[in-house]
């Protein structure tokens, strides 16, 4: 089995915010190969409180007994569609009771420990600043985030939310980082969930998670408002599939020379002589999907 920690700025539960990490935590919880070692809150779709309120909502429903710790860092969320927001960096890094705990995890088991994180990369940062050596005993890092060109849906730009909301956290994980894999907004822009995969859960009849099932439904609701756009991208799902089965996704190496002013914007900029680094592409979209729904609603 793979030891996992997952990283992430659920939302789930939240009016008008994206389901994805609560879909993804959902995801590792019901796959027979990933022991969860812990969840790590930060901040990303909404503020750091928030996000650990609604984690330990979740898990509490789901009677999961697993460490949820919260991270370091404020944000104060604006605008979500228009991605405005306020943030205030942490200096206090050694008071981080999440990146402590990787940090404690890592050590215990050198080059066990995969990482799945999936909002803001505060947490992460922390760890490296607490003992950099954890960036070469971590066995992989699989980090949802960043784009290389602009997000379109129905001719409206979807701004990036992960890395920009700490470009400095995205920068030293980008550079400093080994066994590091991104998947970027681009990459997972045509895995659509679309009514059809709503109607192959529909006719699994009984199934696991009908909660679950609802939320999607209200979150596709929500984001037709947002965007006018029928179908959704499952973003961190898809960086959890690819962190169980990657056997599904081609290898895409790039070099990449992202500045920190480049990451405010998320903004990957690839070029020569830069930070090797895998940005995986789904072999197929479908099957993507299909593995989704049959781990979480089967």
């Amino acid at each position: 089995m793979k030891k996992v920690i997952f990283d992430c700025d659920n939302t789930m539960g939240i009016d008008n915010r994206d389901i994805d990490d609560g879909l993804a935590l959902v995801y590792l919880l019901n796959n027979d190969e990933v022991d969860l070692k812990g969840i790590t809150c930060t901040y990303g779709n909404d503020s750091l409180e928030k996000v650990f309120k609604q984690t330990t909502e979740l898990c509490r429903r789901l009677h999961i007994d697993v460490p949820v710790l919260k991270g370091n860092g404020s944000l104060d969320m604006l605008d979500y569609v228009e991605c405005k927001f306020e943030t205030e960096e942490s200096e206090d890094y050694l008071s981080n009771k999440a990146a402590r705990y990787i940090v404690e995890m890592v050590n215990e088991s050198p080059n066990e420990i995969s990482i799945l994180a999936t909002g803001s990369l505060q947490n992460i940062y922390d760890v490296w600043k607490i003992d950099n050596s954890i960036a070469d005993k971590i066995r992989e890092i699989v980090v949802m985030g960043g784009i290389t060109s602009d997000l379109y849906f129905d001719g409206k730009v979807m701004k990036e939310l992960n890395f920009s909301v700490c470009s400095q956290a995205a920068h030293c994980v980008i550079n400093e980082f080994k066994n590091l894999t991104i998947l970027t907004g681009n990459n997972c822009l045509d895995i659509e969930f679309t009514h059809e995969d709503l109607d192959k859960i529909e006719k699994i009849g009984q199934v696991k998670n009908k909660f679950i099932y609802d939320k999607i439904i209200k979150w596709m609701n929500e984001f037709k408002e947002m965007y006018n756009y029928d179908s959704i991208v499952l973003w961190d799902v898809i960086a959890a599939i690819y962190l169980t089965d990657k056997n599904l996704f081609e290898d895409n190496y790039v070099d990449i020379i992202s500045t920190e002013k480049d990451l405010l914007n998320g903004r990957l900029v690839l070029g020569e002589n830069g930070k090797n680094t895998n940005l995986p592409v789904a072999k197929n979209a479908s099957l993507i999907n299909q593995k989704l729904i049959d781990t979480v609603f089967k």
